[in-house]
């Protein structure tokens, strides 16, 4: 087995019951706790969402008049940043609560539970992308702006 490589879920469980031997209740907080980190960096980018649109409620028509470039630029930025807000609250700030669904067993129950994490992880790094491509061209509005490059 290779030892650098992204575990599947199934794998993960296995590696976890390694550290944790059989004890589910610990496994259970292992799991949960990704769930809080995800919260957590989740509500930080949605902040960031926040300070973008403030800025944008101020000077964001100053900005846009100024010329085409900057109004091209803070459209599509404001476009992305909103995107972005849009897939945090669809994805990792969901409330789902981690005994709602029941497998077969404890074991299918916990791996059900990586695989929306793992979900959920996918729609953050989403949303991360989608925030630093709004964030480009939310800057390359104000550099024009500046710069008078209009």
């Amino acid at each position: 087995m290779n030892p650098n490589r992204k575990l599947a879920p199934a794998e993960e469980l296995d590696y976890l019951k390694e550290l944790y031997g059989d004890n589910r209740e610990k496994i259970l907080v292992w799991v949960t706790n990704a769930y809080d980190v995800l919260q957590q960096r989740s509500a930080m980018l949605l902040s960031l969402v926040a300070v973008v649109l403030t800025i944008t409620g101020f000077s964001g028509p100053t900005i846009a008049a100024s010329g085409p470039i900057s109004r091209f630029c803070i459209g599509y930025g404001l476009f992305f940043v909103l995107c972005s807000a849009l897939m945090i609250l669809a994805g990792p700030l969901q409330l789902r609560w981690a005994t709602q669904w029941r497998g077969a067993s404890v074991d299918e129950s916990l791996i059900n539970l990586i695989l929306r994490r793992n979900a959920r992880t996918l729609k953050y790094h989403i949303a991360f992308a989608l925030l630093c491509i709004g964030l480009t061209g939310y800057v390359g509005s104000l550099i024009a702006f500046l710069f008078r490059l209009n």
